[in-house]
């Protein structure tokens, strides 16, 4: 069955539609992940995306529930060159159609992927249509003025969770990836609390961290929690990865811009000037470097510059996400160096 991809600048690429036969809507952007197709589509942070897959080939092994970060599909479509429907049965089945099927998610075979990632590179990231009918398309509204993160997020208010000391973060959560809260909790027991929560309410915790997450860091329904993180510098350790970050360094009065195509996959290099990391990569949004005040870059992306690492006597964060999945583990050392940092504010 023919599936249409059409984009906002006109481009019409027509594929072999599977998954679900509804219309997906969002950003069209690409990941160059060579593995972790099902943690890529289950990561909260796709929230408001159309995802396409650089690597010709995915969905190779077998679906299991085991890795997905979050409880469902998060992508609003998905690109693929050449996915393999039939796999090894899984705890999932052994069904990739039938997969995305159930979850609602309608997905293209079979096009070029490499004359869309090329596409996205020149000319930035474009809105983009999924559709069985490309006579019904006739407006693209932006995602990203969406409040994305209230679509990313599995359940919302507070929850305590017993870790792995007494010490306690108080873990805002903007649509964070399973595997993220856990590693967190080999060092730590924490409060999450979503965003809507009442943050100010929340007591007996020895430090904040800020989750990943979806869409616009300006966003005006995340300026509570941006006042709430300006509030506590300096009284409370403060961490944060990805979205976290750009919340954090807004919180010290920095601006965040939207990149032209962004950072996704598990092969990006960051260097603080004497190391160089492979890290994992999933934003569209970064610190504008001339709007830094009050805090230090202490790392970089080898490519364009970006910032990736910020710090101060009580702030650390960091623009990648160290606990990968998929991706390398070269900097998993952030979560014992957290640990470190809280256990010395509380001498």
């Amino acid at each position: 069955m023919k599936r249409y991809l059409i984009t906002e600048d006109g481009a019409v690429i027509v594929g072999s539609g599977y998954g679900s036969p509804v219309t997906g809507y969002g950003e069209l952007v690409f990941t160059t992940s060579m593995t972790g197709y099902l943690e890529s589509l289950t990561d909260p942070s796709y929230v408001g995306q159309i995802l396409v897959f650089a690597s010709p080939t995915i969905s190779n092994y077998e679906l299991h529930k085991g890795v997905m970060e979050s409880e469902r599909v998060k992508v609003s479509g998905v690109i693929t060159r050449d996915a393999h429907m039939e796999l090894p049965a899984g705890p999932l089945g052994g069904d990739f159609d039938r997969f995305l099927r159930d979850e609602g998610i309608p997905a293209i075979d079979g096009v070029d992927t490499r004359f869309i990632v090329r596409k996205i590179r020149q000319g930035g990231v474009l809105k983009a249509y999924i559709t069985d009918d490309p006579e019904a398309v006739n407006d693209f509204p932006d995602p990203m003025n969406e409040n994305l993160v209230t679509k990313a997020l599995d359940s919302t208010g507070i929850r305590n969770i017993k870790g792995g000391s007494e010490e306690r973060i108080l873990f805002i959560d903007l649509g964070s990836k399973k595997t993220l809260r856990d590693m967190m909790l080999n060092y730590f027991s924490l409060t999450v609390a979503s965003p809507d929560s009442d943050l100010d309410s929340i007591d007996h915790y020895d430090a904040i961290f800020v989750s990943n997450g979806p869409g616009d860091p300006q966003h005006p329904s995340l300026k509570p929690v941006v006042e709430f993180i300006r509030k506590n510098l300096g009284r409370k350790p403060v961490f944060g990865i990805c979205f976290g970050l750009q919340i954090i360094a807004l919180a010290y009065g920095s601006k965040t811009y939207k990149m032209k195509f962004g950072h996704r996959g598990s092969n990006h290099a960051v260097s603080d000037g004497r190391r160089v990391f492979i890290t994992t990569h999933n934003h569209g949004y970064a610190v504008d470097p001339d709007t830094i005040r009050d805090f230090h870059v202490t790392e970089r992306d080898v490519n364009d510059g970006t910032v990736e690492m910020i710090e101060d006597e009580m702030m650390m964060a960091v623009q990648y996400h160290p606990e990968a999945s998929p991706g390398p583990h070269d900097t998993r050392w952030f979560f014992s160096e957290m640990r470190r940092r809280t256990d010395a504010a509380k001498r």
